[in-house]
């Protein structure tokens, strides 16, 4: 069986992260590993180049969101050694380079529900992070629509059976 040391979780505070996030604290207190979070910002908000942001001492608005966020997601799992990141740049190339820097035995990571044509012209984080990644990659995919089961018709009344009475 293998054993994870380190199990990365690149989320964007979706919903769809939200369920990879517990299946990622739930394989992290089994394997008693450690669970690293990072959220990636677009590189065009980067302030001097940097690629690492300090976000528990940056006071721009949107690194305090992501602070926000860190917050409600360690208070969801307060058993779990739990670290988090922020970083500027592309997202796969930054997650890559996470997953690298934090020697990642494990990343899961949740796939958004898109359309072909949006693959078609933007592929997908999940996808691009599987292709050229160094360790296992779980992708937790949501359906992309959900199926309710139909009633089932009440049986017919068929002349096979019925009983035919003399008289």
């Amino acid at each position: 069986m293998c054993t994870y040391d380190v199990i990365l979780h690149p989320t964007d505070f979706s919903e769809d992260s939200d369920q990879a996030f517990q299946l990622a604290c739930n394989m992290a207190r089994d394997q008693f590993a450690i669970l690293v979070v990072v959220h990636v910002l677009p590189a065009d908000g980067c302030p001097d180049g940097e690629s690492d942001v300090d976000f528990n001492n940056d006071q721009s608005p949107i690194v305090g969101n992501c602070r926000d966020h860190f917050n409600r997601m360690r208070a969801t799992a307060p058993d779990i050694p739990i670290s988090f990141r922020l970083v500027f740049g592309n997202a796969v190339g930054s997650i890559l380079k996470v997953a690298h820097e934090e020697h990642a035995d494990l990343i899961v990571i949740a796939s958004h529900r898109h359309s072909q044509f949006h693959l078609q012209l933007h592929g997908s984080v999940a996808e691009g992070v599987l292709r050229q990644t160094h360790c296992p990659v779980v992708i937790l995919r949501q359906p992309t629509q959900t199926y309710k089961r139909q009633p089932s018709a009440p049986f017919a009344k068929t002349a096979v059976g019925r009983a035919v009475s003399k008289s």
